[in-house]
């Protein structure tokens, strides 16, 4: 699918950072992008935009201040763009990078990408933000292809046929220091999303928490519902890494432990185990007594099945 960017000069960088997330889209041919840059010296400004605009199918617009204050932009390639869309050349897809008044133009009435068209610059981690990005494109262009055929997919006709692309997996052996921080990594992962999780729930009235402990290795954190009495849970997350970083290099495995503790019970510990295969490195649920493996597990299933258990021992759903 041609893509057509229309940007603010003064948005440079995040346009920068865009052709690097869509890096993969173009490898594998599904999207392939132009912007003013492509024009060489000496080009017609004008009439190469325009003879470009015109083969696109698709229209990014980068939103920022900068973009809603440029005549060129918005006068210009935008409306342009908008009469295209009413013909059903083109698909509009505003692309919000900074806070700007979006919602007062013509492009209040398409959908806005990152999720919710909230402002790439306001996202913790704006990799996150763009990622959102890429994966929406690719649906979209996915979809569109399907819809419409493989006009919306390629180039025109006379251009040679592309060669899908193929994911290979390579085999690999992981050494202890790969192991150590693969249990790191995940981790943190867990307990930064603990974390968000305990920001949204003591929003609730009579919810309260109080984060106790917050190292590389240990997590706890009291959880409290006072809308019932003596209703209280405390929660010890931990990697097993500081005990066992020279037990790596005679075991196939490390793991992260929890234990939930109420008035009532002491809890028992529970543990994910780090597993491997021929490719990559991956976390399985521990079960010392049956020995059973379950399926594989990503950072964020261990802190929602943590999350979840802690909310019902005090009495959340």
């Amino acid at each position: 699918m041609n893509a057509f960017v229309s940007y603010s000069h003064q948005d440079s960088a995040i346009l920068d950072s865009l052709h690097k997330h869509l890096a993969q889209l173009k490898r594998e041919n599904v999207i392939s992008t132009w912007t003013d840059r492509d024009i060489v010296a000496g080009g017609q400004l004008d009439t190469t935009i325009s003879s470009s605009l015109s083969k696109s199918r698709l229209f990014l617009a980068l939103l920022s201040p900068d973009y809603i204050a440029s005549n060129y932009c918005y006068d210009r390639e935008f409306s342009t763009a908008l009469e295209m869309q009413e013909r059903g050349e083109i698909i509009i897809v505003p692309i919000i990078v900074e806070p700007c008044d979006w919602h007062n133009t013509p492009f209040s009435q398409f959908k806005a990408l990152p999720r919710d068209g909230k402002a790439i610059s306001l996202w913790e981690n704006k990799n996150t933000a763009f990622l959102d990005v890429i994966q929406n494109l690719r649906k979209l262009a996915q979809s569109a292809g399907s819809a419409q055929g493989t006009d919306w997919m390629t180039e025109p006709a006379t251009s040679p046929p592309t060669v899908p692309s193929r994911n290979y997996k390579v085999k690999k052996d992981f050494d202890s220091i790969e192991k150590i921080e693969f249990v790191e990594k995940t981790f943190q992962e867990v307990a930064n999303y603990l974390k968000r999780f305990i920001e949204e729930i003591i929003s609730i009235e009579n919810i309260k928490a109080r984060i106790q402990t917050d190292t590389a290795t240990v997590f706890e954190s009291l959880l409290v519902n006072r809308n019932k009495i003596n209703t209280e849970a405390r929660l010890r997350f931990a990697t097993t890494a500081e005990h066992q970083n020279a037990g790596y290099l005679r075991s196939d495995s490390g793991e992260l432990t929890y234990k939930i503790t109420t008035q009532n019970n002491r809890g028992a510990d529970k543990q994910f185990r780090l597993s491997y295969d021929d490719y990559h490195l991956f976390w399985m649920q521990a079960d010392y007594y049956s020995r059973q493996e379950g399926k594989e597990l990503s950072g964020k299933e261990i802190a929602d099945q943590i999350w979840a258990e802690w909310l019902e021992t005090v009495g959340i759903m």
